[in-house]
């Protein structure tokens, strides 16, 4: 089942890279943003973005359609299916 998928994520955070090692692992196709690489106005904007679908502005944040959660192995593959 395809779903679409944003990852709003940090360079630096750990558990990010956890999160994009899971998802590649399992061959999910997800739109990465890297907010901390972002030039000033394009941060910004999506500062913005995430903050509407997560007012806590965590990282990562990961948007599943509509759904929103961190970094949590099992809700992740019970949402993607895998």
């Amino acid at each position: 089942m395809h779903r679409k998928i944003k990852l709003y994520s940090l360079s630096t955070c750990p558990a990010c890279k956890k999160t994009k090692e899971f998802l590649n692992n399992h061959k999910v196709e997800y739109e990465n943003i890297e907010v901390d690489t972002l030039d000033s106005g394009e941060q910004w904007v999506v500062l913005k973005e995430l903050k509407k679908v997560n007012p806590d502005q965590t990282f990562p944040t990961i948007v599943v359609e509509k759904s929103l959660i961190g970094f949590d192995e099992e809700k992740l593959k019970k949402l993607l299916e895998i």
